[in-house]
């Protein structure tokens, strides 16, 4: 199983943050809609026990309520709590099956009782998850997304941790014999109310349990694209990598598409989109290379470009073509895509959105392409002052420098008093990188037994917008190392010695690579390569278990950095897309 986090420099740089959302009213009105049936679902259930009788069972309900409480009229009572009395809970003992009964009746009575879960639930008996019902949790989980509650804290924006231990506690004391009598339904409903929730399930059992379900799918058959991307989102929320539902994944993928494209059917259903976006994001954040399932990508993007007009969300097309981006797949500008771009942006896709514009172009400036028109609309003062999140910044920061390198002519982006207010996070860590990569130290350890002093072999962020360090060393016609001067760091071309070649070698850690191709870089390293040359250096690649340490003599050592230059710049080149 893959565990690497899911939090690193290139993924924030490529993706929107799950907690970022793009509503529009069509998709409010979807949510609404799919709120009332999950609901109508729970209360159905309910009314089983009580032979259908709805007026039975509301009676029953609401006495009950109104005996924990201790009021005679259990609506005023919660409505007032909710809004002005939160404290007056703290002195109530209940259990998790009165918590339900509550916020069951609320929600069936349209009050929110958004302001008190945090609340009820601190005032539940320590013992009383003893041998919990899954249909009661799957329940409640989905009462507490009715109710409006996040992995945050509504009112102070803090993280929520009472809901999320509280969750968390009730969701590991599931064993393996309780998950198994989960049935497709409810577990589907359940990995869409956490998902909702933002809040990743911790239960190994339960996560295979899911797992499986997408790994038979493949020959089966059986699962809908809305019970499959609910058990993606939750898998990716979670994460929780598996090569196997990986593979499962794409294969079952390329079947189903492969075949539409050969009935010549040119129209897809939105959930497919959908569904080709999170299997996207599934393969990215676990580093899952398929060449295979990155062309259909591909082919759904051409697609979509050469129909009359856009049929699917900006937001799906963005984020599969920053998955083809961001492992490697498309290293230069499609012309398609960029004309699909321009389709949204005539519909207006883009207005008062620049989170979603910096969505589309921090990728594209991988890949060595600016938009002037997109970038003018984009960096304005006003979005500049108002995009102050870290994470945007650091995709404003990337984009301007890429494009002060690439397009050297051009205006900077950004000026510098602007550069003067970016967090120092955002340049690279020497601590941190080296610990990631600790091959790193010791190819700087190796060249330096074999050059006179540390003037011959140097070490810097020469791109800092990329956060991975250098080892810089220069070397002559006949492979011998020449000193460095300082201003070489800063500029290059301060550099006068003839006939030598500056190297700038990349080690890579394992998060820079495919998981399942250990030889295969993931885009961000082409980026940096590509504007390395731009540079006059040239890029090496060195592998986080490389055999450059094994090696004896001098001589050796810098014809390894030679032959490794070449194949590196062979790489580059290699099905270039």
């Amino acid at each position: 199983m893959i565990r690497n986090s899911i939090i690193n420099h290139s993924r924030w740089l490529l993706f929107p943050s799950f907690s970022v959302r793009y509503f529009s009213n069509r998709n409010r009105s979807i949510v609404k809609n799919f709120d009332k049936k999950m609901f109508d679902y729970f209360y159905a259930r309910r009314l089983k026990a009580f032979n259908n009788n709805r007026e039975q069972m509301s009676d029953h309900i609401r006495t009950h309520i109104e005996s924990i409480l201790k009021t005679s009229s259990a609506l005023n009572y919660l409505i007032n709590l909710n809004s002005t009395n939160q404290q007056q809970l703290l002195s109530l003992t209940i259990s998790i099956e009165q918590l339900r009964d509550i916020l069951f009746f609320g929600y069936e009575h349209n009050i929110q009782l958004n302001l008190i879960v945090k609340h009820l639930i601190q005032c539940i008996s320590p013992n009383a998850n003893h041998k919990l019902d899954s249909n009661l949790f799957i329940e409640l989980m989905n009462l507490f997304v009715l109710h409006q509650q996040k992995y945050y804290d509504i009112e102070t924006k803090d993280p929520n941790e009472i809901l999320q231990k509280f969750i968390n506690d009730l969701e590991l004391s599931f064993t393996k014999d309780q998950i198994k009598t989960i049935s497709l339904t409810d577990l589907s409903l359940l990995c869409s109310a956490m998902y909702r929730l933002q809040i990743s399930l911790k239960n190994v059992n339960l996560l295979d349990y899911i797992a499986q379900y997408l790994i038979d799918d493949e020959k089966k058959k059986f699962l809908s694209a809305v019970d499959k991307q609910n058990f993606i989102k939750i898998l990716t929320l979670s994460n929780y990598g598996e090569k196997t539902v990986a593979e499962s994944l794409v294969n079952r993928f390329n079947q189903s598409f492969e075949q539409h494209m050969r009935s010549n059917l040119h129209a897809l259903s939105y959930e497919i989109v959908r569904m080709t976006m999170r299997i996207g994001i599934y393969c990215s954040m676990f580093r899952f290379y398929s060449d295979r399932f990155f062309g259909n990508c591909l082919k759904l993007i051409e697609l979509e470009s050469d129909s009359p007009m856009p049929s699917y969300r900006a937001k799906d097309i963005i984020e599969i073509m920053n998955t083809l981006i961001y492992m490697g797949y498309i290293r230069k500008a499609s012309l398609k895509y960029l004309d699909l771009i321009r389709a949204h942006q005539q519909m207006n896709q883009f207005n008062d959105k620049s989170e979603r514009l910096a969505d589309v172009l921090a990728p594209l400036a991988m890949i060595n392409c600016f938009p002037e028109d997109l970038l003018e609309q984009l960096f304005t003062n006003e979005n500049l002052n108002r995009l102050t999140e870290s994470r945007m910044k650091e995709k404003l920061f990337f984009i301007s420098q890429s494009r002060g390198i690439l397009c050297s002519s051009r205006q900077s982006l950004l000026d510098q008093n602007y550069l003067k207010t970016l967090p120092h996070h955002l340049f690279g860590s020497w601590e941190i990188e080296k610990r990631k990569r600790p091959y790193f130290s010791i190819v700087i350890q190796r060249l330096l037994e074999f050059v006179p002093d540390c003037l011959y072999v140097k070490s810097a962020f020469l791109l800092k917008h990329f956060k991975s360090p250098d080892i810089i060393i220069c070397l002559n016609t006949k492979q011998l190392p020449q000193i460095i001067p300082n201003e070489t760091m800063k500029n290059i071309s301060t550099f006068t010695e003839d006939d030598c070649s500056i190297y700038a070698l990349q080690v890579l850690s394992e998060e820079e690579l495919c998981a399942n191709e250990s030889l295969r870089p993931l885009g961000l390293f082409y980026s940096k390569a590509h504007q390395l040359k731009k540079l006059k250096y040239i890029p090496v690649i060195v592998y986080p278990n490389d055999s450059l340490h094994q090696i004896k003599t001098k001589n050796e050592v810098f014809e390894w950095i030679v032959q490794r230059a070449q194949k590196t710049e062979l790489l580059l080149n290699e099905n270039l897309l």
